[in-house]
């Protein structure tokens, strides 16, 4: 099998170097198999290869800075991501020794007198001085920033300025998240004292670095309640780090904003979705209640309290309408039983799409709401509910499997299409399980 071109490389290289970190890393993976086999096949994971291994030095490098470059919700400052390979690429022209050493160091092919740290701080010290003297290899990253605004480029400068510590700090977070201690809180305070000493905006500037390495960026509250002595919402919301509490206050806005405008008749995905916006509150909500002192009357205590409120009170009258919207979607007529009258499946006509999309929306919803409901005030209602809609689903499907097996069955396909809407909506209520049971008690009916 014969080789690659040069202008085949040099293709498949921009290629290569222009897509996503997981495409890089699964054509890596899909083609490690042929790597033996020599030809054209071996080169291209050659060149897959080198990539992959030079972005993850660069990750190393300038893993600092780099969740900057991400989009998130939370936040004010982020720049833009063709930011991060620009950076690597000037650093790869003005310093390929130091580029090289990192190499070493990071893949631990030979020791280095620096310790490897110090490398990777170097090394974005010298992308700092690049683009605060604006040097020419760095024209393309400085184009990206600013594009990004005015202050863009002046700002990122400021975090690599602030990559040794930030880098440290990274090191601790995981344990500032954890079970607090007071030796925790003491290294916590003395990370921030340390980044003040460079100037009076670094502090918040190495808790933005913080917060956007964060999954989950309500918890950046207790990174402040360490970083602080008086971690509560009086002083915090007064201070150089209000705008952290202020971030998760207008996300838990957000999230209930996105909830209240939750459609029903989208579907199942709608009310996932939606349920997922009020998990996010939930958490976020007792994440301020546990991580900080709020008052009652305090500037985001009452704020925390009016959210709770609304959250419940959103959520229970979502749960009110799966009754209706059950009976539309599985509609009833009433039939005499005995002494009294009882409700049995009503077949005159096949399911209605519309209908039964609202109350798969509004039981996807009660599905993934289950976590949030325990702790936001809603937990009664959702199980009251939740034991009403079981056993109206249990009887409903055990009356058409009645239906099926009659001396003389009556549309066929029309009992079977409510057993499958019936199967998804028990489905949502008690699990996938006993969906399942549903769909094979009708396949044997």
């Amino acid at each position: 099998m014969t080789g690659l071109t040069d202008h085949q490389r040099s293709v498949l290289g921009g290629v290569f170097a222009a897509a996503p970190d997981s495409t890089v890393r699964r054509l890596e993976q899909a083609l490690a198999a042929d790597a033996g086999q020599g030809g054209a096949l071996a080169e291209v994971h050659g060149l897959i290869a080198r990539e992959a291994s030079d972005r993850r030095v660069r990750a190393t490098v300038l893993g600092p800075v780099i969740p900057l470059c991400r989009p998130s919700d939370v936040g004010d400052m982020r720049f833009p991501a063709a930011v991060i390979p620009r950076l690597w690429a000037a650093l790869h022209a003005v310093a390929p020794t130091a580029v090289a050493a990192a190499e070493a160091a990071c893949c631990g092919l030979e020791e280095t007198p620096l310790a490897p740290v110090d490398i990777y701080n170097q090394l974005c010290a010298q992308a700092a001085d690049g683009l605060r003297d604006r040097a020419p290899a760095f024209a393309a990253a400085i184009e990206a920033l600013d594009g990004a605004g005015p202050q863009a480029l002046a700002a990122f400068v400021d975090y690599l300025d602030l990559v040794p510590l930030a880098r440290e700090a990274a090191t601790q977070l995981p344990q500032w998240l954890g079970r607090m201690s007071q030796e925790r809180a003491a290294s916590a305070r003395l990370t921030y004292k340390d980044a003040v000493a460079l100037s009076d905006d670094a502090g918040p500037r190495l808790v933005e670095m913080l917060l956007a390495r964060l999954p989950e960026p309500w918890l950046i509250l207790r990174v402040l309640a360490a970083m602080v002595i008086r971690a509560n919402d009086r002083y915090l919301a007064s201070s150089e780090l209000a705008r952290f509490g202020e971030y998760i206050l207008s996300d838990i806005d957000r999230r209930l904003a996105a909830f209240r405008a939750f459609d029903p008749e989208q579907g199942r995905q709608a009310g996932v979705a939606a349920a997922e916006h009020l998990g996010v509150a939930a958490s976020a909500v007792a994440e301020f209640e546990n991580a900080l002192e709020l008052s009652r009357d305090g500037p985001w205590g009452a704020r925390v309290a009016r959210s709770k409120q609304l959250l419940a009170e959103l959520a229970e009258a979502r749960l009110a309408q799966i009754d209706k919207a059950l009976d539309q979607a599985l509609p009833l007529q009433m039939v005499r039983f005995g002494k009294g009258l009882r409700g049995v499946p009503k077949l005159v006509a096949d399911p209605d799409p519309r209908a039964l999309r609202r109350a798969e929306g509004l039981m996807g919803f009660f599905d993934r709401s289950r976590a949030s409901a325990t702790t936001s005030g809603f937990g009664a209602a959702r199980a009251k509910v939740g034991e009403k809609v079981e056993a109206r689903l249990d009887q409903y499907v055990e009356d058409l499997l009645e239906d099926l097996r009659g001396p003389e069955p009556q549309a066929l396909d029309r009992v079977h299409a409510y057993l499958e809407a019936a199967a998804g909506l028990i489905g949502d209520a008690c699990g996938e399980k006993a969906a399942q049971i549903v769909r094979r008690r009708a396949a044997a009916a």
